[in-house]
């Protein structure tokens, strides 16, 4: 017998869409087809909604002081959202920089945290061994190298020292300037140090980059050209799309550009030139650097398949399937047997209007307050429990796992 059937379900891959019943028994898809064989501890009727792997917010802060409670109100607002894993931004006052570090924030946020998780790794001046070892016990999934100014950024010629470790090695380019990149008379590039060291490491070393917040027309210029041939992938933070310099008062790393840059960055997600969406979620004041968002990340793109701006197969591609791919989280990002059973199940077409008695975030305030999104999802589960129902917690306590520990 299974746990639970959801019947007549609309699911919503990258490819398309089928009109299927799923199954689900000990936290995983156990059935995805016509009509499962045996029957169920429970049934849902999905007739006329959508059903999708949940969202992979694969940059937040949760802990940056190391509380607990922090990790677990933060993450219990993320999964109201439809956000079933998140990757934990390596910074803070307990930076993770090593295997201890990685562990110690692991085992403070495994018992509090209401979705799955993952952990960035920090480069620094000189901790690649460090770092490998970490990813070599599956406590982080990669290292975050943070380049240009500011105190958390290494030297752009140190990137190559991450370059042979495993994981996903990220960039996070902190550069007022727009980056350059141009070929000398005898065709050798130069430019920014920044742009250089990037471009060295994919060019050179064919070395997957993943370049954290893109959030300029130049970086897109910068990285078009090697799109597809390369091992280079890049995401977007919905404060980037939805926010401009202009209009919105707030301060963010990368800074909230320009509007031509948004209108740019819109243009790039319907052309398929960028892979993922991430929060870069901070529960701070709104007067500190960084927004809250991560529970909003998937009501404000779903509004945007409302407005024509993308598909709900790009939707699914960016929040659920392009990461799941490009983090190797094998067991996310998609409704087959054997996955885990992290899944959104919602409508379509409904627009509401952010209120910030429906926001959970201990931040206390938002960008988006009185702006136009769609309703937190009608039904939100983790591994296989109900944890969240039309933006109301429901399940009974915290059951997210460390990514890669399965």
């Amino acid at each position: 017998m299974y746990d639970l059937i959801i019947r007549d379900a609309t699911i919503v891959t990258s490819q398309g869409r089928q009109v299927a019943d799923v199954a689900i028994k000990n936290g995983k898809f156990a059935y995805v087809g016509p009509r499962p064989p045996r029957s169920a501890k429970r049934e849902i009727s999905a007739i006329g909604k959508f059903l999708m792997p949940g969202v992979i917010d694969t940059a937040v802060q949760f802990s940056p002081n190391g509380d607990p409670s922090v990790w677990e109100r933060e993450s219990r607002a993320a999964v109201t959202g439809g956000v079933t894993t998140v990757l934990g931004l390596p910074s803070g006052d307990h930076p993770v920089t090593d295997a201890d570090s990685a562990r110690e924030r692991a085992n403070a946020a495994s018992s509090r945290s209401w979705c799955n998780f993952g952990l960035w790794g920090k480069a620094t001046a000189d901790n690649s061994e460090a770092l490998a070892k970490a990813i070599e016990q599956r406590l982080i999934v990669g290292t975050l190298a943070c380049l240009g100014s500011g105190s958390d950024c290494i030297a752009p010629d140190l990137l190559e020292s991450f370059v042979p470790i495993g994981g996903v090695l990220g960039v996070q380019v902190r550069t007022a300037d727009p980056l350059e990149l141009r070929p000398n008379a005898d065709g050798t590039p130069e430019g920014s140090p920044e742009a250089l060291a990037v471009m060295r490491a994919v060019r050179e070393h064919e070395r997957p980059v993943h370049w954290v917040h893109l959030s300029t027309a130049a970086e897109l210029d910068l990285l078009d050209p090697v799109r597809g041939d390369l091992p280079v992938t890049t995401g977007v933070t919905p404060h980037h799309l939805f926010l401009s310099a202009e209009e919105d008062d707030v301060r963010t790393v990368p800074p909230v550009r320009p509007e031509q840059d948004r209108r740019t960055l819109w243009t790039a997600v319907r052309r398929g030139r960028l892979d993922c969406v991430a929060s870069d979620h901070h529960s701070a004041a709104a007067d500190s650097e960084g927004v809250p968002g991560s529970e909003l990340l998937f009501p404000l793109m779903l509004s945007a398949v409302k407005y024509g701006r993308l598909s709900l197969e790009m939707l699914v591609s960016l929040t659920s399937e392009a990461p799941a791919r490009i983090f190797g989280l094998e067991n996310k990002g998609r409704i087959a047997k054997g996955a885990d059973a992290d899944l959104i199940l919602f409508a379509e077409g409904e627009i509401t209007r952010v209120g910030g008695d429906t926001l959970l975030s201990g931040a206390g305030w938002s960008p988006y307050l009185d702006r136009e999104a769609a309703p937190k999802p009608d039904l939100v589960m983790v591994n296989g429990e109900m944890v969240a129902v039309r933006g109301e917690l429901v399940g009974k306590a915290p059951g997210g796992k460390l990514v890669g520990q399965d």
